[in-house]
């Protein structure tokens, strides 16, 4: 049974601040009877959790303007119509072709600034694992585990519980989330004194480690050819990649939510479409933010660094 909501209405204001809304009834996803407003409210109603895991961070909209199933594009500068009250961050950034340039990324401090991006079509949320103040230190190692062709999502399960084991081993905690895709992500939260290439340097080992122990079910190979089980992928922890942040709504059959867990719950059975935008609120209520402990973090790898080196 969905959720009772409080309409959106088709403007609203905050002081000042005034953010028009259009198109609500426009569907995104036609077979599951989900509007742009159905995500625009979601959001809404999210952002007490979400909006501390987008704060001060560099983000990129990628827009579906005509649903799930249309056209997309990634758009990393700031367009010139955006709202003044929705904050800039100037960032360079490299073309293609190598060469250097600045950017203006928008940065999404509040609900008003979310609902505006939801508004535009972002339908999930892309932000940097660094802050605008310390752009080259991350807040986190992410693993991002994906299943290569033919394996399942019960051998990402799998991959994530060893993982989590090895991380044990070197006291270092975790937390896991649905990917809202067909994998699961593991953020190990860091102080901010640590460099991208080291936090990639400690997920490619400890990924290369469970590749050799566990030949067939964990690769950590880039050539999508040569990929046999889950892919343990540390490229993500470079500077300025993004992946879907916790709590966003994936462009997906369902409109299912990378969704923050419990490790108990990341157990075979496991089933990431169940995490719907409804699903996701009813455990909000619940619980609170199980991801609160990332926006924390004060663990250091130098340590863990120094033994597995």
């Amino acid at each position: 049974m969905r959720r009772e909501r409080s309409p959106l209405p088709g403007e609203l204001k905050r002081g000042r601040r005034t953010l028009r809304l259009s198109n609500l009834d426009k569907p995104f996803w036609p077979d599951e009877g989900i509007t742009k407003g159905d995500l625009i409210a979601y959001y809404r109603d999210v952002a007490e959790v979400l909006v501390p895991h987008l704060r001060d961070r560099p983000f990129t909209m990628k827009r579906y303007p005509d649903g799930w199933q249309g056209k997309s594009f990634f758009q990393k500068q700031a367009p010139t119509h955006m709202p003044d009250w929705i904050p800039r961050t100037a960032q360079p950034a490299s073309t293609r072709e190598g060469e250097k340039k600045i950017i203006d990324y928008a940065v999404v401090n509040d609900d008003l600034a979310l609902m505006w991006m939801a508004n535009m079509g972002c339908i999930d949320l892309h932000a940097w694992s660094s802050r605008i103040d310390k752009p080259d230190r991350p807040d986190w190692v992410m693993f991002d585990l994906d299943p290569s062709e033919g394996a399942t999502f019960e051998n990402v399960v799998e991959v994530a519980r060893l993982v989590k084991d090895t991380l044990d081993l070197l006291e270092l905690q975790s937390f896991p989330k649905t990917s809202g895709s067909r994998g699961i992500h593991v953020l190990v939260p860091i102080a901010r004194r640590h460099e991208f290439s080291e936090a990639r340097e400690f997920a490619a080992i400890v990924g290369s480690a469970l590749e050799r122990t566990h030949p067939g079910l964990v690769t950590t190979a880039w050539s999508k050819a040569k990929r046999k089980g889950v892919l343990v992928d540390a490229n993500q922890n470079r500077p300025g990649a993004t992946n879907a942040m916790a709590y966003s709504v994936r462009p997906r059959a369902g409109a299912p939510v990378s969704t923050p867990l419990r490790w108990e719950e990341v157990v075979s059975g496991l089933d990431p479409a169940a995490f719907t935008m409804e699903a996701v609120l009813d455990r909000v209520a619940l619980a609170g933010d199980l991801f609160e402990g990332v926006l924390g973090g004060k663990q250091s790898l130098r340590t863990a660094l120094k033994d597995l080196r």
